[in-house]
């Protein structure tokens, strides 16, 4: 017996080293994951098993990459593309960012447009905004949340779409499964029965545990008839919204968008509803995408696109969108996320702006919610100062923004952090806003935040001791398993 356990574990090591050789597309992380089979008996295997595969590859044939294809082939035809036009007639405005829309266009096939954006500072002015909307619908309302939580916020958004629904609106939402587990015997319960159709995005059971816990529905995004959207780092939560005191005051930003851009988000909403067991597919229709109105007067007049990223695109499209944004940085770039892991492309984009004189400065939370994150994030700050990237930490509460403003021309705004789980891991969207009144305001609020941080110097930075820089090496090697908010 002893000699059939001791063969069958030797062919399993011997399958899996092949498959690290054979699936694995970075030398530092081939030579990991060897290392973690060969010195960890069976625990090494598991864990590569677990977390250590990118189901990108493999996806090909999952039902969320044939729903893209099914809904992109009618979406690409029906919606007009405007880019090269707008291009062309505004070309002062946007002229600078001419390749990355072009970029955006190709790995996303999202389409430049024309609409107004208003941008939404904390949960107390998410959250009353967001219920006027939904308020306002006629026909439908979508969303796809990560974290939903049975407490003020999360019962008033319930209510309303009880509402809703009873008054024949079509609401359906989709959750992630592990997050919002919360609310499974409660809201989710409610909303059933009250008609409405919900979904967990990505099923978690133990049988499934080591192919698909890996995967996280990160995004947060409404769409009300088509016409208005959401999207930004606030869940529906209490803590998010500082006019209820949770204790912590909660630093975060989020964005209203009128006019076509919400073509862009709906379309990302139906491939994930569509992917979906249980959900019965949505088709390309009019009253899906209708023909966005004339924009409103309210908020500021601008230019955008959307990128979305997740296992079922064949590349990494948040990753290389935000290295393409640092790359094309001429003056300055100021960067918000909670949760700073960046993998090397993002890292050499940083300090080669740093190094060729942009003025590079990034925001993260001085505590932030994780222990692992908060020090792995430091492992990075050596070789960052040394390049000049200034480096801030944000005091008055927790900072969850993740946003980008890059010569007071091009905004980012959505649910994407920067670490391996945005990147290759979680489902996340992002808006890109082009135009120097959005940036303006965006800029505006960075440096009002700015004055709640203190500054990381390098001389001081030097002075961390051999031990702390040990746990911060090792915090970094296991931080792709936490999941982030």
């Amino acid at each position: 017996m002893d000699i059939i356990l001791i063969v069958t574990y030797i062919i399993i090591l011997i399958y899996t080293i092949i498959r690290i050789l054979l699936d694995t597309d970075s030398t530092p992380k081939t030579l990991g994951y060897l290392l973690l089979v060969l010195v960890i008996p069976l625990i090494g295997i598991f864990l590569y098993y677990s977390f250590g595969i990118n189901y990108r590859h493999q996806s090909s044939n999952t039902r969320g990459m044939q729903a893209q294809k099914e809904l992109d082939s009618s979406y690409l035809k029906e919606i007009t593309n405007q880019t090269e036009e707008l291009l062309k007639n505004n070309s002062r405005d946007i002229s600078q960012y001419k390749s990355l829309i072009h970029f955006l266009e190709g790995i996303n096939g999202e389409r430049l447009s024309h609409n107004r954006f208003k941008l939404l500072v904390n949960g107390e002015e998410k959250f009353p905004e967001v219920l006027r909307v939904l308020e306002t619908a006629m026909e439908f309302i979508h969303m796809e949340y990560y974290d939903w939580e049975n407490d003020v916020r999360g019962n008033q958004i319930k209510d309303l779409l009880l509402k809703k629904s009873e008054r024949g609106v079509k609401v359906r939402v989709l959750y992630d499964d592990y997050a919002s587990r919360k609310i499974k015997r409660n809201i989710v319960r409610e909303l059933k029965q009250g008609g409405v159709e919900i979904f967990p995005k990505i099923r978690v059971r133990i049988r499934q545990f080591a192919r698909r816990v890996n995967h996280r529905d990160h995004r947060k995004l409404i769409i009300v008839d088509g016409k208005v959207g959401f999207v930004g780092g606030i869940n529906i939560s209490d803590r998010y919204d500082n006019s209820i005191d949770t204790g912590l005051y909660w630093r975060d930003t989020h964005l209203k968008i009128s006019g076509p851009l919400v073509s862009g988000l709906q379309r990302h909403f139906i491939v994930s509803w569509n992917s979906c067991k249980g959900t019965e597919n949505l088709k390309f229709s009019k009253s899906l995408f209708p023909t966005a109105s004339p924009i409103s007067s309210e908020g500021i007049s601008g230019f955008g696109q959307v990128i979305a990223g997740g296992p079922i695109y064949p590349m990494s499209n948040i990753m290389l969108s935000y290295a393409r944004i640092f790359t094309l940085t001429k003056e300055k770039l100021y960067i918000t996320n909670p949760y700073f892991i960046p993998s090397e492309s993002i890292r050499d984009t940083l300090i080669q702006a740093a190094i060729s004189g942009v003025d590079v400065r990034l925001m993260i939370p001085e505590k932030s919610d994780s222990a692992i994150v908060g020090a792995a994030s430091r492992f990075y700050f050596s070789e960052l100062l040394e390049a000049g990237v200034r480096i801030f930490l944000y005091k008055k509460g927790f900072v969850h923004a993740k946003t980008v403003v890059a010569d007071t021309l091009l905004s980012v705004v959505g649910t994407a952090n920067m670490d391996i789980r945005s990147f290759d891991l979680n489902f996340e969207i992002m808006s890109v806003i082009y135009g120097h009144e959005f940036a303006t305001h965006l800029e505006e609020v960075y440096m009002e935040d700015l004055k709640e941080c203190v500054e990381v110097r390098l001389v001081d930075w030097e002075k961390t001791s051999i031990f702390r820089r040990l746990a911060f090496s090792v915090a970094r090697l296991i931080s792709s398993f936490h999941s982030s908010s």
